[in-house]
Parts: structure tokens; C-alpha cells; sequence
């Protein structure tokens, strides 16, 4: 089937109760491995491709160096292949860009073909995060595009986005910042970590996303919290990477 926006697919893990898992892919291959994986389990998936990943496919080797014209590029040859794995499969696809870093990386995605695009303004401050978030909003959903922001800050590294520590989300902020955006979806800060080492020593705030959600069915506000930085790293994956020639050390996920 066609690709499909984000807001669908996390329409109805609110309605269900249950948590939807999106995989980033930096290359065609992996594209298809996770589709195919999706088809066996009868579960809609969502594909994110990164700003930098968006360099990369673009043919730039320095890819954190990326220009706009590489990232068009390469959204366009991401898009065009998950396009086509998309149309032979049963189940919905998301095309999603992981941390947009402004407005034109947004529409970079967009014209390439992504169905929905976060733009990450957790570093500035709150009214410009609004500001900036609200305008990639009015531009993606007026094409059918949904959009995902971001409210506090993990700490952790993951291409462009680094923070030594975190800043935890201010519930009533994700209500203000749900209301003045309308994002169909919003990353919160609440212990997570982005990286490899993400789950040692981590200490969760669960209270956070659930003072959130509350608040939200509270104001009959619509939307979906994201966890990033949630992934468990198996051993047996390490192991089997490093017995391969792979250097992975202290790494650890999140557990279940």
C-alpha cells in the first residue's frame, strides 16, 4: 500500500493502549529487512531516516558536513526505495525524518517524499521551540504530513544531538506546547538516553509522561508522547558483533 502520515498509526495505539516501535535505516537493505519483519508480525511500520542519514544516502561521505542539496537528495533516494517496499507490502508504512535540525531539513524530507518529519527545537528556548515547531507544523500538514516535536532534552549522543545531562520535560509545558503547536506528536524527557550505553544506571521518571497523558485526557487534547532512547541492546548482539570485529563496550539498553 501507499506510505502513510504518522498520526494514523499513533491514533491507535492511544485508542489500544499500546506502544508502536520505529526503526532508523541508513541504507536500502535494512529499509527492507524491517519491513519484512513488520509483515510477520502483521504490525504497521514506521521508518525513520536521520537528518545526517539523509547526507549520507546523498552521496556525501562526510555526511555530518551535509549540505540542504545532499539531504535532498538522499531523502529523495530513501523515500523512492521505501516507497517501493511499501506498495508490495499489507501493512501501513511510515517514512519519518528522526530530528530535523530546522525548518529546511523538514522540507528537505517533505519534498523528498518522508509522510511525517520531527523538528527537534529542544535546545532553544520554550517560545522559539513553539515558534519553530508551530511553523514546520502549518507547512507538513498542509500536505498531508504529520510532525513530531521535541520538549526537554535527553542526554546522550545520536548524530547531530548531543547533551551531557538531561532536562526533564515540565508536564504542564507539554500542555502549553501541545496546545500552541497542534504537533501530532511529542519526544518528552523523562530519564532516557539516546546512544549505546542508554539504559546503565538510568533511573526513570515515570511519573512524568503519565502526569502528562493525564493532563492531556484531562484537556481533551489529541496527540501521542515519544520515548527516544528506549531500545534494549541485547548481549548476544554485542558479543556477536565484536566476535565479527566490531569494538562495542559498555553498552546497555533499556530494560523491558
Amino acid at each position: 500500500m501507499p506510505l502513510v502520515p504518522l498520526r494514523p498509526v499513533l491514533d491507535a495505539t492511544v485508542k489500544y493502549g499500546y506502544a508502536q516501535g520505529a526503526f532508523n535505516v541508513n541504507a536500502v537493505a535494512q529499509a527492507e529487512a524491517v519491513i519484512a519483519v513488520h509483515e510477520m508480525f502483521r504490525s504497521p511500520a514506521i521508518l525513520q531516516g536521520a537528518d545526517l542519514a539523509n547526507a549520507f544516502m546523498g552521496g556525501r561521505v562526510d555526511f555530518a558536513n551535509g549540505t540542504l542539496e545532499d539531504k535532498k537528495k538522499g531523502a529523495r533516494n530513501i523515500a523512492e526505495a521505501v516507497k517501493k517496499f511499501a506498495e508490495q507490502s499489507p501493512i501501513p508504512v511510515v517514512l519519518h525524518l528522526d530530528h530535523g535540525k530546522n525548518f529546511d531539513s523538514c522540507v528537505a524530507a517533505i519534498e523528498g517524499g518522508y509522510t511525517s518529519v520531527m523538528i527537534d527545537g529542544s535546545s532553544l528556548p520554550f517560545e522559539e521551540n513553539v515558534e519553530l515547531t508551530r511553523e514546520v507544523v502549518k507547512y507538513a500538514h498542509a500536505r498531508g504530513v504529520s510532525v513530531e516535536g521535541e520538549l526537554g532534552v535527553l542526554a546522550g549522543v545520536e548524530d547531530h544531538v548531543f547533551a551531557a545531562n538531561s532536562t526533564y520535560t515540565n508536564p504542564l509545558s507539554a500542555i502549553e506546547f501541545f496546545r500552541k503547536t497542534e504537533v501530532d506528536a511529542l519526544a518528552i524527557s523523562y530519564g532516557t538516553m539516546h546512544g549505546a550505553s542508554k539504559g546503565k544506571d538510568v533511573k526513570l521518571r515515570r511519573e512524568i509522561p503519565i502526569a502528562i497523558k493525564e493532563c492531556m485526557n484531562h484537556e481533551g487534547i489529541q496527540g501521542a508522547l515519544v520515548s527516544h532512547g528506549s531500545s534494549t541492546v541485547p548481549r548476544y548482539i554485542v558479543e556477536e558483533i565484536n566476535a565479527l570485529g566490531g569494538n562495542i563496550q559498555n553498552a546497555y539498553g533499556i530494560s523491558k
